[in-house]
């Protein structure tokens, strides 16, 4: 779908710390490239007491619950007066309030980390309960470490080349006038790998035709998917990958692949749950 169809919000994430007012900064450059609203959550909790709480005390928490909120909409307005901008405060856990908040977003997007998360964790509890439950893609906003490279990257397993990750990289390099590096990945223990490449560069060139403005460079990669993926966001300024892959253990919130490039990407990283349907280009 391209972006701006259907006036779906990009939804961001917002406490007030560093990181959320980088996820911000970036989630309001999507919504003007979409052409989509923009819209800023904030979830607010009642303190967990042994003691009753007053209400005059949960009403001086709700408020300055606001009052973040209220800053964090000022500069959305601030960065980008055009576009449509509203704020939503909702009793509940961050995590809650976004998952919710993605049923209805084109895409949702968050910082590593917020106040809640502890200082040396690279990718905080938010955010995984997020992607581990979100309905759309979720972008984690992590400053970019090396000068701009005008490229996007995705990586789609050779063994389960699923559209949706495609369908967002695409439509993200096209919205950037960007090149796109699509990696196939495939098993370093298979025998023959033939097949898995011909039916990947295939899907790819349903979405070139659709795409034909977008220049796309495919390569094929045996060597560990997490150590390719890593590689490429070094070299770019966007990564898009799914959120496991398809024989990770179905107890775990977020295959290893994608947990560690969330990790140790120097760069943004959009996330497309494994739950969202494969997408048609047409």
């Amino acid at each position: 779908m391209r972006a701006g169809d259907d006036g779906r919000p990009v939804v961001v994430g917002y406490d007030g710390s560093k990181t959320s007012e980088h996820a911000l900064r970036w989630g309001v450059e999507e919504a003007r490239m979409r052409f989509d609203p923009l819209l800023v959550c904030h979830g607010w909790q009642r303190p967990r007491s042994p003691i009753p709480i007053s209400h005059e005390s949960t009403e001086i928490i709700r408020r300055m619950s606001r009052h973040v909120l209220e800053m964090g909409v000022s500069l959305a307005h601030d960065l980008a007066p055009r576009i449509r901008i509203r704020g939503e405060l909702v009793e509940g856990s961050p995590a809650a309030v976004l998952v919710s908040g993605s049923v209805a977003a084109e895409l949702v997007a968050i910082g590593p980390r917020g106040w809640g998360g502890v200082e040396k964790s690279r990718i905080g509890p938010t955010a995984v309960q997020l992607l581990s439950h979100a309905r759309s893609p979720v972008a984690v906003v992590k400053e970019t470490t090396h000068p701009r490279t005008n490229r996007v990257a995705v990586g789609v397993e050779g063994v389960n080349p699923g559209s949706a990750e495609l369908a967002v990289a695409f439509e993200e390099a096209r919205l950037r006038r960007a090149s796109l590096l699509a990696i196939c990945l495939c098993p370093g223990d298979m025998e023959d790998i033939r097949p898995l490449v011909v039916r990947f560069n295939a899907n790819v060139a349903v979405w070139e035709e659709k795409y034909s403005g977008v220049d796309v460079e495919t390569v094929v990669e045996t060597r560990p998917h997490a150590e390719v993926l890593r590689h490429a966001a070094d070299r770019s300024d966007l990564v898009v990958t799914s959120d496991r892959e398809q024989d990770d253990p179905v107890d775990l919130p977020l295959g290893p692949v994608c947990h560690s490039l969330l990790r140790e990407a120097g760069c943004p990283v959009i996330v497309v749950p494994s739950r969202i349907l494969s997408l048609s280009p047409w």
